[in-house]
């Protein structure tokens, strides 16, 4: 990780001005309302805080973050309506690979048809703000299994009930990855339009099932008809976060962000390999190389929680070395002291304060994001009447 201001600038807070991401998926509402904006008629999807070349956050005096550092991690918050892509990421060698082979092709970054962005891998975690909804690793493929027995009984045409009920055996027998691959399989009958998929949701919601997963599944059918991601979702660990639990995604975990409102650090990397629930590039093949078909259970994270005097400090700690994350809930009209002598990005989610370092202050409250390029002055947290919530992200051992 680099820190430099070609200015000559000693500026110890930076505060960021955050681009957003309008993807279909977003919220009209959920960033709206954190930062106090108006609610849009767009979907407003991500807040990118960060040194990603495709998406630069930039100062307020409209430079790039990226003329003054070169970070290992990117941070958003992220704010998710309908149910993201089923995706995965690459380690760093297939990141690598990937992006050196779609160069040699000659396939420029902005192609929506290209699959790798950067030669970067990208395990990421999610803190959760609301109540939020994730599909996360492959689920015990025997309680699949179940579920696809009652698809088989739900559905009335012969053939296709017949291929249910194979695909519950295997799933029983502990073949994830035959069966994955047949629902993916761009050229099979569950990706043609009007075809086995749509039959399967059509029976699902005349039968009103009282299944957690089937409800999960059919609304993203409803979203992504003939989409046999929808399916894929049967297949996975459908996870409920409250707010302030997190999930952590190392690579080649197949996931699917499915609602709700969190804060997301990742390494610095825009790779996301699709498989289905989106309209962007998929890439199936791609896809079959890099996820883990080993199941798992929820992929959650305990944080290490403490006091410091009044402050609630929450430290999660990922394994890895792109990254680590605190959170500060500081109560009303109280501060504490942090040292900052390693570059760290702060974006606040709940209350106002102020940061404060060598005589210069930042007025911070929801949505705002101040980057601390570290030096020998340390940082004053400070919260106004109704407390404030600061989340700081920063390198492990830096």
């Amino acid at each position: 990780m680099t820190n430099r201001d070609p200015s000559g600038s000693t500026q110890a807070l930076y505060r960021l001005s955050a681009p957003i991401k309008d993807y279909a998926w977003g919220s009209t509402t959920l960033l709206a309302d954190l930062t106090g904006a108006p609610r849009t008629t767009t979907p407003q999807a991500e807040m990118w805080f960060g040194t990603h070349p495709t998406t630069p956050t930039r100062l307020d005096d409209g430079r790039s973050l990226a003329d003054l550092a070169d970070l290992p991690y990117l941070v958003k918050l992220l704010a998710a309506e309908q149910p993201l892509s089923i995706q995965a990421h690459p380690t760093i060698a297939q990141a690598q690979a990937g992006f050196a082979a779609e160069n040699a092709a000659g396939i420029p970054l902005d192609d929506p048809e290209r699959t790798y962005r950067d030669a970067n891998h990208k395990p990421e975690m999610l803190v959760a703000l609301t109540d939020f909804t994730a599909l996360a690793g492959f689920r015990d493929p025997k309680a699949s299994a179940e579920t696809f027995t009652t698809l088989a009984q739900l559905v009335d045409d012969a053939a296709l009930t017949a291929t249910l009920q194979t695909m519950a055996r295997q799933l029983a027998q502990g073949k994830l990855k035959d069966v994955f691959g047949q629902l993916v399989d761009t050229d099979g009958p569950f990706w043609q339009p009007a075809g086995w998929t749509q039959a399967i949701f059509t029976a699902v919601e005349a039968a009103d099932v009282d299944d957690e997963n089937l409800r999960n599944a059919l609304a993203a059918a409803h979203i992504h008809p003939d989409d046999p991601g929808a399916l894929v979702t049967l297949l996975m660990n459908l996870t409920h976060l409250a707010p302030g639990e997190a999930i952590f995604v190392p690579d080649g975990t197949i996931h699917a962000y499915v609602s709700g409102l969190g804060l997301e650090i990742m390494a610095t990397s825009d790779n996301v390999i699709r498989g289905g629930l989106t309209v962007k590039h998929i890439d199936i093949d791609e896809l079959d190389r890099v996820v883990s078909y080993s199941p798992s259970r929820p992929p959650l994270l305990s944080p290490t929680v403490k006091h410091h005097e009044n402050v609630l400090v929450t430290q999660f700690d990922p394994p890895v070395e792109d990254f680590e994350l605190n959170r500060y809930d500081v109560p009303a009209d109280s501060g504490m002291r942090i040292a900052a002598g390693a570059p760290h990005v702060v974006v606040c989610t709940h209350g106002s304060g102020q940061l404060s370092s060598n005589g210069e202050v930042v007025d911070v409250s929801p949505g705002t994001g101040v980057y601390l390029p570290g030096d020998e002055h340390d940082v004053d947290l400070s919260s106004a009447a109704h407390g404030v919530t600061m989340f700081i992200a920063s390198q492990p051992g830096h």
